[in-house]
């Protein structure tokens, strides 16, 4: 999950593969696209190439991350991770984040049944750290306290 002001598509101009990797948005947004060969100029001239390295193996190791926690954690762990995921990268200072997805759509992006998302929520809407919306998406109220309470429940 990416949010404003993301570097997209790093590895692929690295080492001029295909990218790894699909774009969703989940909301509408502007983006810009840069040739490879005028981005690698820029990274030249500006010497970015140790920063781009650095950021790129991030994106690496955090991929791995998430593919062990989706294999290995429990269903409202993974769900509460990838909502940290979605707050973080809104990058808001709002106490009340919107999350555009709807149920079945976090069910798919934690590799879960909607059925176990709607049980994982259960609790966290009843303290009113998460709340669902009309539109089918989540008001999340107070993320520290969905991440510890996901934690005690692994």
């Amino acid at each position: 999950m990416r949010g404003a002001g993301e570097l997209l598509g790093e590895l692929a101009v690295l080492d001029s593969q295909p990218r790894t990797a699909t774009v969703i948005a989940a909301e509408t947004c502007h983006i810009r696209i840069i040739p490879a060969a005028a981005f690698l100029t820029f990274v030249e001239e500006h010497d970015l190439l140790a920063p781009l390295l650095r950021h790129a193996i991030a994106r690496v190791r955090e991929s791995e991350a998430v593919r062990l926690e989706l294999a290995t954690a429990s269903v409202p762990l993974r769900l509460a991770s990838a909502l940290s995921r979605l707050v973080e990268a809104a990058s808001s200072s709002a106490s009340d984040l919107a999350v555009r997805l709807t149920q079945t759509e976090l069910s798919q992006m934690i590799g879960a049944s909607r059925n176990a998302v709607v049980n994982a929520l259960k609790p966290w809407r009843e303290q009113d750290w998460v709340r669902t919306t009309s539109g089918g998406g989540l008001l999340v109220r107070d993320i520290h306290s969905i991440q510890s309470h996901a934690r005690t429940q692994a």
